[in-house]
């Protein structure tokens, strides 16, 4: 498939972020850009321009007036923004493989003045650290919410697979001792046990405050591992939420296969999947128990928060 021939002009060779029609983006950018803002805010599809007071310029007495953009420009950083949405229809996604559905296409702008972001002849600036995390971010985001991402040579549609994003994270200001955690996450995970800690101690003046592990293994899944111990800093989405809602005192939830290589295989093997199915829901069910009773806020791997709402549809076994 030549992708050129199948998106509109004005994206070919750009670096474009394609989500599920209606997707809030800012809330998504803001995961990773705390100062995300839009500096032009996109008009509804189904919006037409406004009658606007004559603003451009006079010829033969006739007033041309300037065209009024109807995408917006949402800057992520002072090097990146995204110029957007252009919706494409379900034939157009079809032919990308992702399904009969529409899709916003957000095409992704770095080391350009806002304005250029609507120029698809400005030049593209040399790559740099900004750039590589803006496209990192793109990634990401397109796996948050099941939706693409269109790197600029054209070579390829990359569409994420939402379900390989298992690890969780409760941000909590409640340390839990390790002999109360056990019993809690028993349920979910038959076998647990305390391990070793990974990090030292913290101090002698905290005494319940001691990191720990609590994993639990299957013959088949690999393992499941709680590590709890307080971190010097907190992921940047927290950023976006109310300080009383989470604390530096981390529980990282994660699941370590039978074969770690399949973990960043891009077509991961049918047992792999299976084991990931089984495990996915009893990852999602400790990080809710131990919400219920530290409080806070939940991160998964991808850095975006994971709602209450969202931590019950994780722990359905869809076997």
């Amino acid at each position: 498939m030549i992708l050129a021939e199948v998106i509109p002009a004005p994206l070919v060779g750009r670096h474009v972020l394609l989500l599920p029609a209606g997707t809030d983006v800012r809330p998504l950018a803001a995961a990773w850009f705390p100062g995300a803002a839009w500096d032009r805010q996109p008009l509804d599809p189904g919006e037409r321009p406004a009658a606007a007071r004559p603003t451009g310029a006079r010829f033969r007495g006739i007033v041309v007036e300037a065209p009024r953009p109807t995408t917006g420009l949402l800057r992520l950083d002072a090097t990146a923004a995204l110029d957007g949405p252009v919706r494409l229809g379900e034939p157009v996604a079809r032919a990308l493989g992702l399904g009969a559905r529409e899709l916003d296409a957000w095409t992704l702008v770095t080391g350009a003045e806002p304005d250029a972001a609507a120029d698809p002849d400005a030049a593209v600036p040399a790559r740099s650290g900004r750039h590589e995390l803006a496209e990192g971010w793109t990634v990401a985001a397109a796996r948050r919410v099941a939706g693409a991402v269109l790197p600029a040579d054209g070579s390829r549609v990359v569409a994420p697979d939402p379900a390989a994003a298992v690890d969780l994270t409760l941000w909590s200001s409640l340390p839990l001792a390790p002999q109360d955690v056990v019993p809690l996450v028993r349920p979910a995970l038959a076998g647990a046990r305390i391990g070793p800690a990974d990090a030292p101690a913290p101090s002698a003046a905290d005494p319940t405050a001691q990191p720990f592990s609590v994993s639990a293994a299957f013959e088949y899944d690999g393992v499941v591992t709680i590590r709890a111990s307080r971190a010097r800093e907190v992921p940047l989405v927290l950023s976006t939420v109310d300080q009383r809602q989470y604390g530096t005192w981390a529980y990282h939830v994660a699941w370590q296969p039978t074969d770690p290589t399949q973990l960043l295989a891009e077509q991961p093997s049918q047992l792999h999947l299976i084991a990931r199915s089984r495990v996915t829901p009893s990852v999602a069910r400790v990080a809710a128990t131990l919400w219920r009773v530290a409080g806070g806020t939940v991160v998964d791997s991808g850095g975006f928060v994971v709602t209450p709402d969202e931590l019950v549809d994780r722990s359905r076994d869809l076997r």
